[in-house]
């Protein structure tokens, strides 16, 4: 998340609406200066405008500041235990990775194999 993104963003949605700076300013309370400054990247919104923007615009807050997410998946394989289960905790989970799928199987030797598909957004 970086300003010139986020001013980007603004910028392409109010050329979708075909309007002005000037026009956008007015409609949610702010100058057409200030609407330059966002959509050059010389600052981000106020805190408190950017959920006005994102009703205006009929986006989200999430899109204005981070963009459009991606989908990435990874898959996690191995005999499971204690300490592989800390290892997904701590390299996966704690890191905004999610369980898509699990599939657990025995070799009938008490060994089991845990594979985990796991699944993030990354805004781009």
């Amino acid at each position: 998340m970086d300003e010139l993104s986020v001013g980007r963003r603004i910028a392409g949605l109010r050329a979708e609406k075909a309007l002005t700076q000037q026009e956008l300013g007015d409609a949610i309370g702010v100058s057409d200066k200030t609407v330059s400054k966002w959509e050059n990247g010389g600052c981000f919104p106020d805190i408190t405008v950017i959920p006005i923007l994102a009703d205006f615009f009929g986006v989200t807050t999430d899109y204005l500041l981070r963009g459009t997410p991606r989908k990435v998946q990874y898959l996690a394989a191995n005999y499971f235990s204690d300490k592989w289960r800390m290892q997904v905790n701590e390299k996966y989970l704690q890191k905004g990775w999610r369980v898509e799928d699990i599939e657990v199987s025995g070799n009938g030797d008490g060994a089991v194999v845990m594979a985990l598909v796991l699944e993030k957004e990354i805004f781009e």
